[in-house]
């Protein structure tokens, strides 16, 4: 049991099990509870262990907290996959496993799938909303939110640009969190090392604007005068590997470009030949995500993300 009837602020761990090293891994857990009853909101970062500015908005927002003003719990964990938060990697080293993908987890399968078992049976009955926050990585930048089960909460949240997919990817955190009735939002902000204080004060409000939302402080949500709800998103990929020479930049994001517009340049770093150009596919391009600076690429690797304009 997480939750407490004694206001304030508390901190513990949800036990995992033991690794080869004979280190213990476990979940680390803050819980704010209010002075008034209300709803429960979770709050989760470090899924992904190379998204690292949305653990500092956790960080922010559990000791801005005041529990005197507060109806209702925050349950938050800051890092939820501490073995890829170790090696900076969106997958646990150990399986090679996206713990995103193996939602609700077996306790009985892979280091990972055990993981997110004891995310799914000691987290998720406790709460009744979840805010997922995720960041682009160690080089990309992106800024929307995902619409899931409750798109109030996911405007509130503040963001210009959301998503509403019509085939949600399968063995996500909130996708179980559904399951269990749980109102979800997931955010995707900031990353790429740049312009980290943006997207933390923004993060950080975003969280204090759903908890006006759902009553659970005083006040009203600030918001964008206009939000753009998009159903088309394609990710670009590029397919040869080398040095990526940016064509659209951080001041970019956000925005729309036309068709064509080289968004990235692909050049050898041995030969200095370019090898691909990556250009917007559609006739009015959403900025989503992108790499502002130069960086390394593989091929497959995440580029790019723009949603069809015209779909919104």
């Amino acid at each position: 049991m997480l939750k407490s009837d004694s206001p304030g602020k508390r901190f513990t761990w949800l036990p995992v099990t033991t690794l080869a090293s004979g280190m213990e891994l476990r979940i680390p857990v803050h819980i704010v509870t209010g002075s008034q009853p209300g709803p429960t909101l979770g709050i989760t970062a470090g899924i992904h262990g190379d998204e690292y500015l949305p653990l500092a908005v956790v960080r922010e927002v559990v000791q801005q907290l005041d529990p005197g003003q507060l109806k209702g719990t925050v349950i938050a964990l800051p890092v939820v996959n501490p073995l890829a938060i170790e090696t900076q990697t969106r997958h646990t080293t150990t399986d090679m496993l996206n713990l995103n993908r193996v939602f609700p987890g077996d306790p009985h399968g892979w280091l990972t799938e055990q993981l997110a078992a004891v995310v799914c049976e000691q987290f998720l009955p406790e709460i009744e909303y979840l805010i997922d926050l995720h960041a682009g990585g160690a080089q990309p930048i992106v800024d929307y939110v995902y619409i899931q089960n409750d798109e109030g909460m996911s405007r509130a949240f503040g963001f210009p640009a959301l998503y509403r997919p019509a085939h949600p990817y399968t063995g996500t955190l909130t996708g179980v969190a559904q399951d269990h009735n749980v109102a979800c939002v997931v955010v995707e902000m900031g990353g790429g090392m740049l312009e980290n204080d943006l997207y933390l004060a923004r993060g950080v409000r975003g969280i204090y604007n759903v908890l006006k939302y759902l009553n659970m402080l005083p006040g009203t949500p600030e918001v964008p005068e206009q939000q753009t709800v998009v159903t088309e998103m394609s990710v670009i990929r590029p397919h040869k590997g080398g040095l990526l020479y940016p064509g659209v930049k951080f001041e970019d994001i956000g925005t729309v470009v036309p068709r064509d517009t080289l968004l990235g340049t692909v050049v050898s770093p041995y030969t200095f030949d370019v090898l691909e150009e990556i250009r917007a596919p559609y006739a009015q391009n959403l900025m989503i995500l992108l790499r502002p600076a130069i960086t390394k690429v593989h091929p497959g690797d995440y580029a790019y993300m723009v949603a069809d304009a015209a779909s919104a």
